[in-house]
């Protein structure tokens, strides 16, 4: 005989349990998810979803290649010269002289103490409102910029000259690599010619900003040499610093004419014929993938709006059934 006890998952009508324990709730069959269903559904409507793939590939291919115009980059690679050489010169030179080690930090406060590096100083200069401004003026680009910014979302409003920066903001970019000690610069525009003449603007007026500003440091640097050698009682210090100053005039020479003193320019701002975006394979892919997943959403949530619609019907309809009375029953019931 079968314990009266129900057993997990087990339904027995009829038996009741036994004080303490919880009746097994029945178990029903719908309640599994069957995944052959969802993949018969998208088995069987496989034609829709390959003409929507390839439907959207089509488009996709259409728009990107002959609809939208295309931007190309140009690319420029410098690499910063050391500006610390005269300072190291300078410190071992009067470290040298006994009982002078206040001109040591003299000669440190006067030239400087770091070098000019990528990432601390062209960086920002570059990036600069205040360098931006001055490039756009220089070379007359706010026309040219504007021209090829102007849309029906374009707030013609705002100051020209910050709605100018934030466009160059968007195009221009620069990395800077801590092994190589290269500077990369690139530049966005629809026009490979005018990609490359632009970026050129920046390399040049970032050198003649260093030049103007290494100019600038030199002249003071001389002023208080001149200062310190003129006030100094000692022959030999006196002969040391009127050294510095000489070198200081010689580097400001070099500043004035040289034109890599701040940085070499190892490849000069190159477009390649290849525009840069749009990219019409990566879109392709891309919209491809998204379309499949769409139309697969699609099937399923149809199919099951179909499934939960027919079972409906089918339960509106036996409910129909067994509420109808047949004739020989309403007799008998009257009898």
């Amino acid at each position: 005989m079968d314990s009266p006890r129900i057993k997990r998952g087990v339904y027995k009508p009829g038996i009741l349990p036994e004080r303490g324990e919880r009746a097994a709730e029945p178990y029903d069959v719908s309640d599994q998810i069957d995944l052959s269903e969802y993949l018969f559904a998208i088995r069987y409507r496989w034609r829709l979803m390959a003409v929507t793939i390839l439907l959207t590939l089509v488009a996709t291919f259409v728009v990107t290649k002959f609809v939208m115009r295309p931007w190309y980059r140009a690319e420029a690679i410098i690499r910063p010269v050391g500006q610390n050489t005269v300072l190291e010169e300078t410190t071992g030179m009067l470290s040298g002289i006994g009982g002078v080690s206040a001109l040591g930090s003299l000669a440190t406060g006067i030239l400087g103490n770091s070098s000019g590096s990528g990432d601390g100083e062209y960086m920002p200069t570059l990036t600069s409102f205040t360098f931006t401004n001055a490039l756009v003026k220089k070379h007359q680009l706010r026309e040219h910029l504007l021209a090829e910014e102007r849309t029906f979302w374009t707030n013609s409003k705002g100051d020209p000259d910050w709605v100018v920066y934030r466009i160059l903001k968007r195009r221009f970019e620069c990395r800077f690599a801590q092994s190589s000690g290269n500077l990369t610069l690139y530049y966005l525009d629809q026009n490979r010619s005018e990609a490359e003449r632009i970026l050129g603007f920046y390399i040049n007026d970032l050198r003649e900003i260093l030049r103007s500003r290494q100019v600038r440091d030199t002249i003071a640097a001389v002023a208080s040499l001149q200062e310190e050698a003129k006030g100094s009682s000692d022959a030999l210090i006196r002969d040391q610093l009127y050294e510095l100053i000489s070198r200081q005039i010689q580097r400001q020479k070099m500043a004035q004419v040289q034109a890599d003193f701040a940085f070499i320019e190892l490849d000069p701002p190159t477009s390649s014929d290849i525009p840069y975006k749009p990219a019409v394979l990566l879109d392709c892919v891309i919209m491809g993938l998204l379309s499949a997943i769409g139309a697969t959403v699609w099937i399923l949530v149809m199919d099951g709006d179909a499934a939960d619609l027919s079972l409906t019907s089918s339960r509106s309809g036996d409910d129909k059934e067994q509420g109808a009375v047949t004739p020989g029953t309403a007799q008998k019931v009257l009898r």
